[in-house]
């Protein structure tokens, strides 16, 4: 009866985690060094988007955007390369800007989401719960099962970064550490299944 209502909290917080993250996303996310799709609505003919800053990196454009229909103008911005929040503003003779309403941002992020907590936090309580499942229930192949899991959560890591961020330190090595911890789990594992 415990089990069950472990495994039904565990559930409910795996909801509950999911619409967090889904609530709090702004605007969406560009993964880095891909293409950030700007759109603008405007009732005039023609609009210019300005400038686009990233910490202390301001590109100042002066480019007209490009008419798509409707009242929706586009511009393709290239350089994402940074990770970080990008502010964009445009010029448009039809608003008035000086109330503040012609600017806007996009976050880019190493893997094209804005955070990643939740998600790797529910990916480590898995693979813990797998592991430890192999442990009490003796069986070796779950753990084989959960050393493979944390391992391709390493690559994750490293690939992606923790959290939406993406440094040497942290990235490369919780990475390299979860790649080594699964590995030793999963051959060690395997082993004993092969003795018994």
């Amino acid at each position: 009866m415990k089990t069950n209502k472990l495994y039904l909290s565990v559930i409910i917080g795996i909801i509950l985690l999911s619409m967090i993250s889904l609530t709090s996303a702004k605007l969406e996310p560009v993964k880095q060094n891909e293409i950030a799709i700007i759109k603008v609505l405007s009732n005039c003919s023609s609009v210019n988007i300005t400038e686009i800053t990233s910490g202390n990196n301001i590109n100042i454009l002066n480019a007209p955007m490009t008419y798509i229909g409707g009242q929706t103008f586009m511009y393709n911005f290239t350089g994402t390369y940074k990770i970080g929040e990008y502010t964009y503003s445009w010029d448009d003779p039809c608003i008035d800007c000086s109330i503040d309403n012609c600017g806007n941002s996009f976050e880019v992020t190493p893997s094209g989401f804005i955070t990643t907590l939740g998600f790797y936090v529910i990916l480590l309580i898995i693979i813990g719960s797998i592991i430890g499942l192999g442990f009490v229930m003796k069986d070796y192949w779950f753990v084989v099962a959960g050393g493979m899991a944390c391992m391709l959560l390493g690559i994750y890591s490293i690939n992606y970064g923790i959290a939406g961020q993406k440094d040497m330190f942290m990235t490369w090595g919780m990475g390299l550490f979860e790649i080594f911890l699964g590995g030793y789990l999963a051959i060690k594992a395997g082993l004993e299944a092969a003795e018994d």
